[in-house]
């Protein structure tokens, strides 16, 4: 019982106590919040990515693309371990009116749509049955019907930043295009068309948010007929028509690595049976990844940044366990008449080393509690905090330009939490051995001739 008492009256009378709390308070909360971002932002950006990608995707890195693409699909959804799949036409432009560089994407949407989370990220047409890019306004009735289907979605950082629902409902009705160029290759990579490149109007149906600014800074999404045609990759050319990608959706329950392998097989199989055609070299260098592969130059730095602010604070909570060291040497150096008139009494030098364990202990659990409490709370309100300090100071903490998304990660991982909290206590503690041993060890008579 005596222990318990010293540990108490040492932690309460000791002031200089709380400059070790503090410490530990200080290093614990550090590592929560920049752990619970760095994991927030690795899990939302894979996350997102995955929702925008699919399962698998097939994609060449040319951009005159592939053909066959629906007899694959076809042949490919004919197996279990397959959902659905879908093409898409991809492709760069400039969008006249801003003179800027986008990527286009060429999607049937309903296909898109099962095949991905694309839905989700859409404002308009988010709880529609269906998603169209057919313009619905009577202001384009003096359109011909194949021009009313060049409707497009753009990417949500293309618009202002706050634009709301009514806003939205306005330019769906009210005629907003932009001209896009396009330059079409040929089978063979040879440029098609005028050499300024081949121009179409496009006016504006919803757009999206998939929460990727690096993406909806830059993605126009418009019909997969439409595009192709646009490019030249209709078959115009005399040889089969082409796209660029392969969106893959795995059904339920299927594993990932599982089904990558058969989309794989199924691939190399329908290769080899086309290999007598004329296009077949389009499909030798077709590549064949999981979204995580595809995407990986856009996951990989999250991965790293996490990996480097694990390393970072690990470092910087050694100077806790310095600290503790410090203050309770410079406690038994105080108390060694104390200790010694204890000793004398018939504590034993092991229950001396107790006490400085046990208060190393409460010292970390205190301070991992005050810590965590402070972490949790700046986690949990992180993107309030960061409005009030660009409203107050003109500082922006976080910018969406130079991250992979768009918001501060706001979850608290409460087993990483836990874990940060038991590292801290077992800090402490291993400042307190040396303490704790100078205390076992003190003799009775030195200790007593102390002034």
């Amino acid at each position: 019982m005596y222990k318990l008492l010293l540990i108490w009256r040492y932690f309460v009378a000791k002031r200089v106590a709380l400059l070790a709390v503090a410490a530990v308070a200080l290093v614990v909360m550090l590592v929560l919040v920049v752990l619970s971002v760095m994991s927030g932002l690795l899990e939302n950006t894979r996350s997102r990515n995955h929702r925008w990608t699919g399962d698998v995707v097939l994609s060449r890195a040319s951009l005159v693309g592939f053909p066959f693409y629906d007899e694959f699909i076809a042949e490919l959804e004919g197996h279990a371990e397959v959902a659905r799949a879908t093409p898409v036409v991809k492709t760069y432009g400039l969008i006249e009116q801003r003179n800027t560089t986008i990527e286009l994407y060429g999607l049937r949407m309903d296909e898109f749509c099962r095949v991905t989370g694309f839905r989700e990220t859409l404002h308009r047409f988010k709880d529609r049955p269906s998603v169209s890019f057919m313009l619905e306004s009577e202001l384009y009735v003096t359109l011909s019907e194949e021009a009313r289907g060049r409707g497009c979605i753009v990417g949500h950082y293309m618009l202002d930043d706050d634009i709301g629902d009514s806003e939205r409902e306005l330019m769906a009705h009210y005629p907003l295009g932009w001209n896009m160029t396009v330059f079409g290759l040929s089978s063979q990579g040879v440029l098609l068309g005028s050499d300024m490149g081949s121009s179409q109007r496009f006016w504006y149906v919803d757009d999206s948010d998939s929460g990727l600014p690096r993406v909806d800074g830059v993605a126009v999404y418009v019909d997969f007929d439409e595009l192709q045609q646009l490019c030249f990759m209709n078959g115009v050319d005399g040889e089969p028509a082409r796209a660029n990608e392969i969106r893959v959706c795995l059904a339920d329950g299927v594993d990932a690595v599982e089904g990558e392998a058969v989309v794989q097989r199924v691939w190399g199989d329908f290769v080899v049976g086309k290999r007598e055609l004329g296009q077949a070299r389009l499909l030798e260098d077709v590549r064949v990844q999981s979204w995580q592969e595809f995407r990986r130059s856009y996951i990989a730095p999250a991965e790293k940044e996490r990996n480097l602010m694990v390393v970072v604070f690990c470092m910087i909570g050694v100077v806790a366990v310095f600290v503790v060291f410090a203050i309770f040497y410079m406690i038994v150096m105080e108390k060694v008449k104390d200790l010694g008139v204890i000793k004398s009494v018939g504590a034993s030098g092991w229950s001396l080393g107790q006490v400085f364990l046990g208060y190393g202990i409460l010292v970390g659990l205190v301070g991992a509690l005050i810590g965590s409490s402070f972490g949790v709370l700046i986690v949990r309100n992180s993107n309030e905090i960061e409005a009030v300090l660009h409203r107050w100071f003109g500082f922006q903490l976080w910018n969406p330009a130079v991250y992979a998304i768009d918001k501060i990660p706001d979850v608290v991982y409460y087993g990483q939490a836990l874990v940060i909290g038991l590292a801290a206590i077992g800090a402490s503690v291993l400042g307190a051995i040396i303490p704790a041993w100078r205390a076992a060890r003190l003799e009775v008579v030195e200790s007593l001739r102390v002034e």
